[in-house]
């Protein structure tokens, strides 16, 4: 048996919701995480443009920043 069968049979025997809705996070947290890693370098690169904008003071509010997207929708 490999560990993956090893770990459904032990989760199937489990019957505390609570310890089932922490291992479900736990889950999800890793599978958010594995996605981060898969960003292109573009995406990389936007991220850390973005990050120096915000630095530099160069930020809109939320109000500013919807306004942005819905005449960006427009076009």
């Amino acid at each position: 048996m490999n560990i993956k069968e090893k770990i459904i049979e032990r989760v199937n025997d489990i019957n505390d919701p609570q310890l089932l809705d922490k291992l479900l996070q736990a889950i999800e947290l890793e599978h958010e995480i594995g996605h981060f890693h898969r960003l292109t370098s573009e995406e990389k690169l936007a991220i850390d443009e973005g990050i120096k904008d915000a630095d530099a003071g160069n930020l809109y509010s939320n109000a500013e920043a919807s306004q942005l997207v819905k005449e960006r929708l427009k076009k």
